[in-house]
């Protein structure tokens, strides 16, 4: 494991000003003549190449975040889209990609010029696969965005928007120099990579990778499924790795020190990726994911106004041993919903069952749910051992119930022993202590990039081997975190035949499904089609790395299964195409208009739209 920040904050943003975009204070690390004037000799690449990283790990943490909530992979909090992704969104992302990343690199470009006898490509090949990445993402975010003119911030202080298909290119063109910088043999030399830890090789395919989505973001699918030289194994996954320090500094999963905390978890999941996993009885069922435990860490084993299940140990209503359905009480403090119908636009429907609360004490939260915060913090789901380094949810998904008698033989009540089995799980240092990972580029993502490239294609065949592969290296990755939780009781791990059980009614369902299939009345599919499943899968898989959910569900309209809002579609309004521009810039760039809807598309964006939104 990496200890990621022994560099002091103040010598991570070493920047040179001939150089950038827009205003930026320079740090000074040593006796310089003049720092905020640094010369080419003077400024140190190590130092800008750490800045750039750890700048981008930032960026792909808003991406992955916000692209999850809208793919229902993690939980929105607002009712209405536009409040939701408003001008303050991606004013982080905006301003580490113009005001601190791209003056680094085009500093690191410059000290290499200035140094012919210093070999800096590896430093170059990083940056501007990194630079590349969150090019096109503010793309797919914004359409179109500052390019050609942010690059002379002499001559235009005041930038206007390059035609947003002309950037996608200019990224494009990113990526082809850094696979030219990757080949050059150069290694990082004194240099920390974050990421790859020195392997140029590792760099060279995720290159590949990101110039792949490229590919598959525009539908030019033919180039997705020939693709070749890109991540294919977990052992080349990228992926930015925390520690498990709490102070000096805080070197944590951002998730596990917001939920395993003394005061309790802080975090919802998503109700409907944890009713996904979780199945119709968890481990009593065969829909039952063998991720969920890895994810998702319970509490408790009830949620007010839902079942759970017990197992009548001496027999109070049958014979003894038998497992019954048991519906727990509403609880108005805790979870007030459970007291409420359903709103009407979700009655009878798919959403109807898990718009409050889900069953077997699986506690979260449905998309658009806007209510405050009752004193649940030690009953919410957490967050688990993958990918936060949280604490792996080894309890029975039935409680051992036990009827007691007085001395007549009269029925007086019961013990419950799940009462006793569900210790508070958070707390300071509990499961694998926040050592966890930012998924960005995983291999399992890959293939199910692939899938939908072979899906497009119409080759039906080729589309379920890489629908497997994704499931198959997704859970074997998954399930390798289960270790970090050095306390956990493992009795209800999935082993290699539940895993391999599931994996195979997954693709016998893939393969049964239609290609294409109808809605219902409301807007359901009246069946799950291939691209329905499909989007599932790489939905589950992408859990802590979404960063390309939001493309998925522009690009192809699926899956449809996605829950629908705890608001009308009225209340909330039209789903995101593209969002606002960043507040700070449009404050300050009068070149910038400022947008008054979420409807503006991207130039690859044909404009299909999924149920659901």
């Amino acid at each position: 494991m990496k200890y990621i920040y022994r560099l002091i904050v103040a010598a991570l943003f070493v920047t040179v000003s001939a150089t950038s975009f827009y205003s930026c204070e320079t740090v000074e690390m040593e006796l310089l003549a003049s720092p905020n004037a640094l010369s080419s000799d003077q400024a140190d690449p190590d130092l800008l190449l750490n800045s750039i990283q750890l700048s981008y790990r930032g960026s792909q943490r808003t991406f992955s975040n916000n692209s999850g909530d809208l793919g229902r992979i993690s939980y929105m909090g607002g009712r209405q889209y536009l409040d939701n992704y408003g001008d303050g969104t991606l004013n982080g992302a905006w301003n580490s990609f113009y005001s601190n990343n791209q003056p680094n690199l085009l500093a690191l470009e410059k000290i290499s010029e200035a140094n012919p006898d210093r070999d800096l490509s590896y430093h170059l090949g990083v940056a501007k696969t990194l630079q590349a990445h969150t090019l096109m993402q503010l793309v797919d975010y914004l359409g179109d965005i500052p390019w050609s003119e942010a690059n002379n911030s002499a001559e235009f202080p005041k930038p206007s928007v390059d035609d947003d298909a002309s950037v996608y290119d200019a990224a494009i063109a990113y990526l082809s120099e850094a696979a030219g910088h990757f080949a050059s043999g150069a290694g990082i030399g004194t240099g920390t990579d974050f990421f790859y830890d020195g392997d140029a090789g590792k760099w060279s395919k995720l290159v590949k990778t990101l110039q792949m989505r490229a590919n598959l973001t525009v539908g030019n699918y033919a180039a997705v499924a020939s693709a070749t030289g890109v991540i294919e194994s977990t052992a080349d996954d990228f992926q930015f790795d925390y520690g498990t320090n709490v102070l000096s500094p805080d070197n944590r999963h951002p998730a596990y020190a917001s939920d395993y905390d003394n005061s309790g978890a802080n975090i919802y999941q998503s109700n409907w990726l944890m009713k996904t996993m979780v199945g119709q009885y968890g481990d009593l069922s065969s829909d039952t994911d063998p991720r969920r435990r890895y994810y998702f860490y319970r509490q408790t084993w009830r949620t007010p106004g839902n079942y759970t299940l017990f197992q009548d140990i001496n027999g109070r209503f049958g014979p003894a041993g038998t497992i019954y359905l048991f519906d727990d009480e509403p609880d108005s403090e805790t979870l007030s919903c459970s007291l409420q119908e359903a709103p009407a636009h979700l009655q009878f429907t798919p959403d109807e069952d898990i718009w409050c609360s889900l069953p077997l004490g699986y506690w979260g939260r449905t998309h658009g749910n806007d209510e405050g915060t009752p004193p649940d913090g030690f009953t919410r789901t957490a967050s688990g051992v993958y990918p936060a380094g949280g604490s792996f949810d080894g309890n029975a998904d039935y409680t051992p119930f036990e009827a007691q008698f007085d001395s007549d033989g009269d029925y007086i009540g019961y013990v419950a022993s799940m009462d006793l089995l569900y210790p508070q799980a958070v707390g300071l240092g509990k499961g694998g202590a926040g050592a966890g990972i930012d998924p960005i580029y995983l291999a399992s993502y890959v293939d199910f990039m692939k899938a939908e490239a072979y899906l497009a294609l119409g080759n039906t065949t080729d589309a379920a081997t890489h629908y497997e592969a994704g499931m198959t290296k997704s859970i074997a990755k998954v399930q390798s975190f289960g270790s970090r939780d050095g306390s956990a009781d493992n009795t209800f791990a999935p082993d290699a035949a539940d895993v391999a059980a599931f994996i195979a009614s997954k693709v016998g369902e893939f393969n049964s499904a239609a290609a294409t299939s109808g809605l219902d009345a409301v807007g359901y599919p009246t069946a799950k089609d291939k691209m329905d499943l499909l989007g599932e899968q790489y939905f589950i898989a992408m859990y802590g790395g979404a960063g390309d959910a939001f493309n998925f569900i522009r690009r192809t309209g699926y899956p449809r299964t996605l829950a629908r809002s705890l608001a009308t579609p009225t209340e909330s309004g039209s789903f995101p195409r593209t969002i606002l521009y960043p507040s700070g810039e449009v404050a300050t760039n009068p070149n910038i208009l400022q947008r008054l809807d979420l409807n503006t598309k991207v130039f690859w964006d044909t404009g299909v739209t999924n149920p659901a939104n």
